[in-house]
């Protein structure tokens, strides 16, 4: 019976969140300073050159949105082509 507490409520899980600083431009400036040094030899052999995965999967997501673009627009073609056909059979 020590294990039912009837009116009593549990107290929320905490966490912990540690916000992050992100600055586009600074990362995108930095990956092109990088690949210049890579290009002009310029480039320390200690540290290798490795592009930021998070450009990687911005264009993804911006490919990604453009082919569902792309799709609904086929799909509204397509359903306007079989509206007119069945017009077409139906009415005429």
């Amino acid at each position: 019976m020590a294990g039912f507490k009837f009116f009593s409520t549990p107290k929320p899980k905490g966490f912990r969140y540690k916000p992050i600083y992100y600055n586009e431009q600074k990362e995108e400036m930095r990956e092109r300073e990088e690949r210049i040094r890579k290009e002009l030899g310029l480039n320390d052999k200690d540290k290798p050159f490795v592009p930021t995965i998070r450009g990687q999967f911005r264009n993804a997501r911006k490919h990604s949105y453009l082919s569902r673009k792309q799709s609904n627009i086929r799909l509204i073609i397509i359903i306007i082509i079989l509206l007119l056909i069945s017009y077409f059979v139906f009415y005429r």
